[in-house]
Parts: structure tokens; sequence; C-alpha cells
């Protein structure tokens, strides 16, 4: 996967998987955004141009300005617009089976992953989807 997308406001995790995914080679670009408003934007500016467009988005939930949900909801309102098929991973803290179960039933949702993430889970998602 050339473009990895992480929307996340934890610096933490941020770092962690910007460094898995760099010492092992599992993509060429990254993209970070603290916030889902900043992400949105992102999108907006770029629906035609699907070569900077992510092939796969570390979304967190609970974050502020515009959190997961919402950006979910923006999203699903562009995806049609977009022309290329983008993988959404939720990467969240939450162990509560309702929130797990109404994010993975969402059409545009690929994955549910719980942080702290292992550098395992991360490249299992690269290669589930190469």
């Amino acid at each position: 996967m050339d473009n990895v997308c992480i929307i996340d406001d934890d610096k933490i995790h941020h770092f962690t998987i910007e460094k898995t995914i760099q010492l092992q080679g599992l993509s060429k670009n990254l993209r970070s955004f603290h916030d889902g408003h900043d992400a949105i934007a992102f999108f907006n500016q770029n629906l035609d141009n699907v070569n900077v467009l992510p092939d796969v988005i570390f979304l967190d939930l609970n974050m502020p300005i515009v959190n997961g949900w919402q950006f979910l909801k923006h999203y699903a309102l562009l995806k049609s617009q977009i022309q290329k098929q983008i993988k959404i991973y939720i990467v969240s803290s939450s162990i509560n089976e309702s929130e797990i179960t109404k994010a993975t039933s969402i059409e545009e949702v690929s994955g549910y992953l719980e942080k702290p993430l292992r550098p395992e889970e991360i490249r299992k998602v690269f290669l589930n989807n190469n």
C-alpha cells in the first residue's frame, strides 16, 4: 500500500503506528491528522487525486472537534465521488461490545482494532489488503 492515513488525537499512537510502518517498510507515504475535521478537509480538496488519497485509514473514534463517528458520516457522503477503494480500520481503546458492533456494522469500516496496536496487528492489516 502506497498511502496510509492516521486520524487520531493521541500523539503516542501516531508515533507507534508511524514507526512500525516505517521500520517494516509497509508503506511509502504516511499522512497524519489529529482530528476528523482536518482529514475531511483533505478529502474534500483531493477527491479527484487518487494518488494522494490513502489506501488505508487508521481511525480513532474519540477525538476533539470532529470525532471518528462524525468523520465516518462525512466520508460516507463523499465515498461515491472517490475513485479509489479505501479501507478504514477503527482503532480504539474501547472494549464496549455495543460500540464495537456499531462500528463494524458501518459499511465503510473494514475492521476494529484495539489500542494499543501491536506491530503484528499493523502488519496483518497490510498483508490482508495487498
